[in-house]
């Protein structure tokens, strides 16, 4: 079901979307951490270290097909505000034809070059090769989540967040009951939760493509319209690859992160990624509203109803504000139940390693809503330069402070580098928004009663 934003209640907008997209992320992480947890409870802390090693790289990887989608995403959300419907469907034939050839590159060289990597990054010998096959497995059927993120973000570019989700929820528990099943009863180890994992986005794939091809006529694509519209390639690859630059930032600093904690051996390997992983969950519901906010700003950009982009921005920011107060009180009070989701009551060593990371984490929580809410409305805006430059600021700090104090604060040390990083990158984005409401309207919006809503 499209939803059109130009019009309506902004919050009730933004619950409605969001809160779909929400359980999404939450059920997105859940593939990675499925693997985590069965591995862990099943193999022991040298398997959960192994798959924290290979995840950073296999991160890189899927956060490159997701920022292309991404950027996608938004002009497509800027056509369906403009009802340009036509232009809309060659966007869309463009992005997956032009996204699966770029996938097909980039899992062949990362099959062949994961042992490469993962030496690149510190990773110990006694796990080294049991990374390597993890990783070689999961880079072998990118293609199929390739697929799901561009018909997910076509769809989430017309209001419509909630198929990707129920698709997502159906294919996440046969993630689970095939990573039970191979790892924990077949004893296949880490292939078996690999296997899992490709199978399960396969499925994902096939269900949302025949979803859009069947029931969203918007959207359809036919032999006449699958083709690559290079009137428009030149726009989606300008998008597409700074959201791309930027998720590889990111994770590129995830690496250099997981490239330092594994210098301070398995123990510390396997409180960070079990830490991680609750980390990525907490914060998750923040890249939700951010996706909202980029949604209502693109939408309404397209439409060019400009006054109702702040109106978007704020709702979002103080959504954002509450959640992560209220999910902050609870990382902080009770870290240890946390960590025993992923290892045995014996671990008790890594356990408080990882409480006392995840305590660290929830004293930046608040700054999430910020820097989220922030990124969501320059996406929406289309200036992607800001977003990558607000992560390479962020990214930079965090990587920074992390190899001068690891030795000294342990994973204490990333928490601390990356709560500050976000601090610089609500200062930097603040200033950028400012400026960019009082001087830097672009031509078509720059008349003086589109200046006065934009300032409303």
């Amino acid at each position: 079901m499209t939803r059109d934003m130009t019009t309506g209640s902004i919050p009730k907008h933004m619950l409605v979307y969001a809160v779909p997209l929400l359980f999404g992320n939450i059920f997105q992480q859940l593939y990675h951490t499925v693997d985590s947890v069965v591995v862990g409870k099943y193999n022991g802390k040298e398997s959960l270290a192994a798959i924290g090693a290979a995840g950073p790289i296999m991160n890189i990887l899927l956060f490159i097909i997701v920022g292309l989608s991404m950027g996608a995403s938004i002009l497509m959300a800027e056509q369906f505000g403009a009802k340009d419907y036509p232009r809309l469907r060659r966007e869309l034939s463009t992005s997956l034809i032009a996204g699966i050839a770029f996938t097909l590159v980039i899992s062949i060289i990362s099959v062949f070059a994961a042992p490469f990597f993962l030496i690149w990054t510190n990773t110990p010998a006694d796990i080294l090769e049991e990374s390597t096959r993890y990783l070689q497995i999961v880079s072998a059927g990118m293609l199929f989540s390739c697929i799901y993120n561009v018909f997910a973000a076509a769809l989430r570019s017309v209001g419509d967040s909630r198929t990707p989700l129920l698709v997502l929820i159906m294919t996440s528990l046969l993630n689970i009951v095939l990573d039970v099943w191979f790892v924990g009863y077949l004893g296949f180890g880490l292939e078996g939760a690999a296997w899992a994992t490709i199978f399960s986005q396969a499925i994902s794939s096939i269900v949302l493509t025949l979803y859009v091809h069947i029931k969203v006529p918007l959207l359809r694509l036919s032999k006449e319209t699958l083709k690559i519209d290079f009137s428009l390639l030149k726009t989606t690859t300008s998008y597409g690859t700074t959201s791309a630059v930027q998720q590889t930032v990111v994770y590129l600093g995830r690496v250099l992160v997981q490239s330092a904690v594994n210098s301070l051996g398995v123990d510390s390997m396997a409180a960070f990624n079990a830490a991680f992983n609750l980390d990525s969950f907490a914060i998750s519901p923040g890249d939700a509203l951010a996706a909202s906010v980029t949604t209502i700003v693109a939408q309404n950009r397209g439409a060019k109803k400009y006054d109702r982009i702040p109106k978007g921005f704020h709702s979002g920011l103080l959504i954002g504000i509450f959640y992560t107060l209220f999910i902050a009180a609870i990382v902080y009070c009770f870290p240890e139940i946390l960590m025993g989701l992923f290892l045995n009551g014996g671990d008790i060593n890594i356990i408080q390693m990882g409480s006392s990371y995840l305590r660290s984490m929830a004293v930046f929580y608040l700054a999430t809503a910020f820097t989220q809410t922030m990124q969501g409305l320059f996406r929406g805006l289309g200036h992607l330069n800001v977003t990558l430059l607000g992560s390479l600021i962020q990214i930079g700090i965090r990587v920074l402070i992390t190899y001068l104090m690891i030795y000294t604060l342990g994973i204490n040390a990333v928490a601390i580098g990356t709560g500050i990083g976000w601090l610089c990158m609500i200062v930097y984005e603040t200033i950028v928004w400012v400026r960019y409401k009082r001087r830097e309207l672009s031509p078509q919006e720059n008349s003086e009663e589109n200046k006065e809503k934009f300032k409303a």
